[in-house]
């Protein structure tokens, strides 16, 4: 039987949840902390990942930084965060590119589905998210400077480009980002610190 590591708190763990992994083949391989999943995932880095962030152990950003920061560890893996409507505002697209699916833990069918296709296709990352492309390095230095505190006025003078040019980096960058607006960018800016540097 293939396992699956999953991220969450025990106690979190809902007999439905449990129930999909199980009829999906998967052997579920329990890890609460940071430091479990980290050996875990060094012991074999095959294995698909189940991110819950229903749980009380981190907070949902918590999580997300962590994966941002770990990103590359886990390039190729199959991943998929269950989290609640709410939390999908906290995640951008780009930082989470090699997530191959968002399950809401309301709709546990789809959830199944998600882990049939970790089964059945170990090999597919998503690629609905790099459609959007990568940061450029103009749009990069838009956002460390907006990191620092500038706004985008001082950056287009900072920069030695026209104020409208600036905007439109922006703007491109909270596309990218997977962002609606931004009021959401500047609501998560300081918790990308390692993405952008």
């Amino acid at each position: 039987m293939k396992s699956i590591i999953v991220w969450s708190a025990m106690d979190f763990m809902g007999a439905g949840l449990h129930s999909a992994i199980t009829e999906s083949g998967l052997e579920p391989v329990f890890v609460s902390t940071t430091a479990e999943l980290e050996f875990v995932l060094e012991a074999d880095p095959t294995v698909p990942l189940l991110i819950s962030l229903l749980d009380s152990s981190y907070s949902p950003t918590e999580k997300i930084l962590w994966l941002n920061h770990h990103v590359e560890d886990v390039k190729g893996k199959q991943i998929a965060l269950l989290l609640k409507h709410q939390h999908k505002s906290l995640i951008p697209e780009l930082l989470l590119q090699h997530v191959q699916m968002v399950a809401d833990n309301a709709r546990l069918a789809q959830l199944h589905l998600t882990l049939l296709q970790m089964v059945m296709n170990p090999g597919i990352v998503s690629s609905r998210s790099t459609e959007r492309g990568k940061l450029t390095q103009m749009e990069k230095s838009i956002l460390r400077l907006l990191l620092e505190g500038s706004d985008i006025r001082h950056v287009s003078q900072q920069l030695a480009i026209n104020y409208k040019t600036a905007q439109c980096h922006k703007m491109n960058a909270v596309r990218k980002l997977g962002f609606r607006n931004s009021a959401q960018l500047y609501q998560n800016l300081s918790g990308f610190r390692s993405f952008i540097f």
